[in-house]
């Protein structure tokens, strides 16, 4: 029983050559891990769960920083690094802006 418990929790999302697993809070991009914050993970987690719709800002601040609109520069600073890290795994996996609404992940083959 213990092991069904476990497997539930280790609820894998895959998108393209991207892998992130909510059990293990574990991200791989091309087989290749990706080490991130706490943050990052649940951002990209957002970004994964609502892919490929566009992901406002406002419901990115409402879920990460309980809706503290004084997070919006670091919000983007979080995006910043999360790209830079995604960007040294694997050109095809990205996070487009669309200005002043949100952002939506992108991720090839």
């Amino acid at each position: 029983m213990n092991l069904h418990l476990q497997n539930v929790k280790q609820q894998v999302t895959v998108i393209g050559s991207l892998s992130l697993c909510k059990g293990s809070r574990q991200v791989k991009v091309e087989n290749k891990a990706v080490n991130l914050t706490s943050v990052e993970f649940n951002l990209l987690s957002l970004l994964m769960k609502h892919s490929p719709e566009l992901l406002p800002r406002s419901t990115i601040i409402g879920q990460l920083f309980h809706g503290d609109e004084n997070k919006q520069h670091v919000l983007n600073i979080h995006i910043s690094n999360l790209r830079k890290k995604l960007r040294n795994c694997s050109n095809s996996i990205g996070i487009q802006a669309m200005r002043g609404q949100g952002y939506y992940l992108i991720a090839g083959r």
